[in-house]
């Protein structure tokens, strides 16, 4: 298993974060840090401490794709139960973490996930 650093945003259940952490990633979240600073400033943070982005929110795309902002690793989930959202994260993280740790975007489909690794 890949072991990651990461960053749970605010729009994210506290179970992901507690899945995770119990599957041995280093994580810290946005909500622990105090008010949710924006998108644009969690994607800096993020790429500051080298950790990957777990996220529902749509926006991270249009940064990084769109705006050309800083490319991290971007898991995003889609949005639902919370126990759901924490045991797909944990099932994604160990199937796409190389890719994660590299810079890809990685989006929940459901039963499949897209990966958009990064250009060179």
């Amino acid at each position: 298993m890949t072991v990651l650093k990461l960053l749970i945003d605010s729009c994210v259940a506290h179970a992901v974060a507690r899945a995770l952490r119990a599957a041995g990633h280093d994580v810290a979240t946005v909500m622990e840090r105090g008010p949710d600073p924006g998108d644009a400033s969690i994607l800096a943070l993020a790429a500051t401490e080298n950790r990957v982005i777990v996220t529902i929110d749509t926006d991270f795309g249009t940064l990084v794709f769109r705006d050309g902002a800083r490319r991290v690793g971007v898991l995003r989930l889609r949005d639902g139960a919370p126990a759901h959202l924490a045991a797909r994260a944990v099932e994604l993280m160990a199937a796409h973490g190389e890719a994660l740790k590299a810079g890809a975007f990685v989006t929940d489909d459901g039963d499949h996930a897209r990966v958009s690794l990064p250009k060179v």
